[in-house]
């Protein structure tokens, strides 16, 4: 007899999924239609490079067509050769590289503001986030200047070391609130076994902020890979990644919407993967600050 009771009572308590008001209904209208606009750009991209040149200019539009891969060939056999899987490769290259080591150099700064006494350290915490306030543009003439001179034009190199340098910043400020989060009685013990600062850092707080970890992979993945104006401007040829390709594609080939659209999914794809596949950790890493 309890344990129905306690069964009736749990059913009781689940919180409602289900709108049930006028007010539930219409929140979720409102954010149906948000995330349907949002989606709309991606639906238009996808769907066009599956279509003939006869359905992407037919009027009214044509909703429901018959796939085509037409497009995907021409782009990457017929207009682009095979110069899109080099652009392809440095992308990976340059965003790869950055990724990490944005993420492992921003981890040991923030770890080491946190757990060590720092002249204005809650200053110095916004002094890195306000390197993020100005445009990228305002910065683009020094860092012209400095990559010129230092004979890096159009190399990997000069890529990495500015997007390392732009995410850095970020990667500190969001993991500020992983790294506080961690009770500091768990590194005393360590330290007591005979761990050194480096083994803690490495064995002990690092797997406890995994989740900060891989939403700052992916914020500062998604940076890298997306950035147009530094590449374009730093790179011609052999470093250029693919936003600078997508740009010249457009200017090359007129209106050739169909392989443009198709080069523009395949440089979509690899970075929505990525971010669909960890999503779960980004929700988890991203709602961490509301939560404490």
């Amino acid at each position: 007899m309890s344990a129905s009771v306690d069964v009736t009572k749990a059913q009781t308590t689940v919180p409602k999924n289900r709108p049930s008001t006028l007010g539930d209904y219409t929140r979720y209208l409102i954010a149906s239609g948000f995330v349907g606009f949002c989606l709309f750009p991606f639906y238009i991209i996808i769907s066009t490079s599956l279509k003939s040149d006869a359905d992407i200019f037919a009027w009214p539009p044509v909703w429901f067509f018959e796939p085509t891969t037409e497009n995907f060939y021409n782009a990457l056999f017929v207009f682009g050769g095979d110069g899109i899987f080099k652009y392809l490769i440095n992308s990976l290259i340059v965003t790869g590289i950055s990724t990490v080591l944005a993420v492992g150099l921003g981890a040991m700064v923030c770890y080491g503001l946190t757990r060590f006494k720092v002249v204005a350290g809650n200053h110095l915490f916004f002094f890195i986030l306000s390197t993020r306030f100005a445009p990228p543009v305002a910065f683009v003439v020094p860092l012209y200047l400095m990559v010129q001179r230092t004979g890096l034009m159009d190399t990997h190199l000069a890529l990495i070391l500015i997007y390392t340098s732009m995410n850095m910043s970020l990667v500190v400020w969001v993991m500020r609130g992983f790294f506080e989060a961690i009770p500091i009685e768990i590194e005393e013990a360590a330290l007591i076994d005979g761990y050194s600062r480096l083994q803690i850092f490495h064995k002990v707080a690092l797997p406890l902020v995994k989740p900060g970890l891989i939403t700052t992979s992916i914020l500062s993945a998604i940076m890298a890979w997306n950035e147009f104006l530094i590449a374009t401007v730093m790179t011609q040829n052999s470093a250029a990644t693919l936003p600078v390709y997508l740009a010249g594609f457009s200017g090359s080939m007129g209106l050739e919407w169909g392989p443009y659209l198709a080069v523009g999914t395949l440089a979509v794809a690899p970075i929505m993967i990525f971010t669909l596949v960890l999503q779960r950790h980004l929700v988890r890493g991203l709602t961490f600050g509301a939560v404490r």
